[in-house]
């Protein structure tokens, strides 16, 4: 079956929660963002080795080799030894402020801090170190008539009744939050590093907003596509608005995927320095991680449910044919109940659906995935395949990550859980 989607961009569709009232003024509900000011190369100036810590309020997962690495959301990642899955042994945090968003490739940590890309040398974890630093690779300092930099953000929902002429109206904001300075006065969100907004994600593969490949890194950020060479040194070659709400970005050949909210784009990327847009696949409205398997061949994700973060009705696994730049085409539907990460591993595809647990695909034709199982006894956000032994599945849950060994029938023994 083919079916083609028409974008769900609906202009004028605000995630404001409103009531009207009856003298020109409406009851709103939004999250409320008021910025913290701070000396900003005082942060710069953080030093990168700290000792280990409790887990609190964590962010992205990523698997490197025998490392777990699990981002504290805004102050930097957590390095827990997996040599031995039963046992993770916590080493060491890296003190990296403003981080939500990092890759790891060929022994270097690429993240974003506040305003700025790091590469940084991991190849021994133990003595990381930064290397390079491009300052205000995301975005040009924003200060107070103090000189003060903008820092972070204090989250607050407030419910207010507003005039219908408030600036609030004027802005289409993303995951209904909104940005406020010292002034009051609201912030664009296009002038709002993608570093200070929002949850990062947890996953490997298929949820990844910063990724390096062949020699380069990209990092996409809202409606902005940013490029590094990371061959000698380490120097900012693009940063362009491309776009809009991008999520994801995954490479494979001379092709740039990048997943929105409301389609998947493919960019040419033959000249490793600038992606050149070729076509788009559109959905419907929804959280989208994308993961091409071949040159021919993509699986994606739609969620929704949540009408801040997620909004619309549709949870779907895609199959989708990405033969050719020009038309793509879906070829396989799957209605799913709340997919989130995806990561295949050998002939199998997992899919983490959250509180519903995790589905399991026969992917031997990868055309025609057939469901093997659905495991509702586990909580799976996301599914990482483990990087030496195909026999270990991790899975981030609410409380944690939990680590379970595989038999040949996809049964799950638990082996291991980090608590968060």
């Amino acid at each position: 079956m083919t079916r083609l989607y028409l974008s769900s961009a609906i202009i004028g569709l605000m995630t404001l929660a409103a009531c009207e009232g009856d003298f020109g003024t409406k009851t709103v509900t939004y999250t409320r963002a008021t910025a913290i000011y701070g000396d900003l190369e005082e942060l710069r100036a953080t030093p990168l080795l700290g000792t280990a810590k409790a887990i609190v309020d964590p962010g992205k997962i990523f698997v490197y080799h025998d490392l777990l690495l699990v981002g504290e959301e805004g102050h930097g990642i957590h390095v827990i030894d997996n040599a031995d899955p039963v046992n993770p042994v916590p080493l060491s945090f890296l003190n990296i402020p403003g981080n939500r968003e990092f890759f790891i490739s060929e022994d270097f940590l690429y993240a974003e801090s506040l305003y700025d890309m790091l590469k940084i040398d991991v190849s021994n974890i133990q003595q990381a170190q930064i290397v390079e630093r491009v300052n205000n690779a995301f975005l040009e300092t924003l200060t107070n008539d103090r000189g003060e930099a903008i820092i972070g953000f204090n989250y607050e929902e407030v419910t207010q009744e507003l005039k219908i002429d408030d600036p609030i109206f004027d802005y289409e904001a993303d995951h209904n939050v909104y940005f406020y300075d010292i002034d009051n006065s609201l912030i664009p969100p296009s002038a709002v590093p993608a570093s200070f907004a929002g949850n990062s994600g947890s996953g490997v593969g298929s949820v990844n907003r910063i990724v390096a490949y062949d020699g380069y890194v990209y990092a996409v950020s809202k409606g902005k596509m940013n490029v590094f060479d990371s061959r000698a040194g380490f120097q900012q070659v693009l940063s362009e608005s491309m776009g809009w709400n991008m999520e994801t970005v995954f490479p494979m050949g001379d092709r740039l995927f990048v997943g929105s909210s409301s389609s998947v784009d493919i960019y040419d990327i033959s000249n490793r320095e600038r992606p050149n847009f070729l076509s788009s696949y559109w959905h419907m409205t929804s959280c989208d991680p994308v993961l091409p398997v071949n040159e021919s061949t993509a699986y994606v994700t739609l969620r929704t449910g949540d009408f801040s973060e997620c909004p619309g009705d549709e949870n779907e696994l895609l199959v989708i044919d990405i033969s050719s730049n020009e038309i793509i085409e879906e070829i396989q539907e799957i209605l799913m109940d709340s997919p989130y990460g995806i990561t295949l591993i050998g002939d199998k595809l997992y899919v983490g659906e959250g509180s519903f647990g995790m589905s399991v695909f026969d992917a031997s034709d990868r055309r025609n995935l057939q469901l093997i199982k659905r495991d509702q006894t586990v909580e799976a956000f996301d599914v990482l395949a483990h990087p030496t032994r195909s026999d270990v599945l991790l899975m981030a849950s609410a409380d944690g990550l939990v680590q379970y060994q595989l038999d040949i029938n996809q049964n799950l023994q638990l082996i291991s859980h980090i608590e968060f």
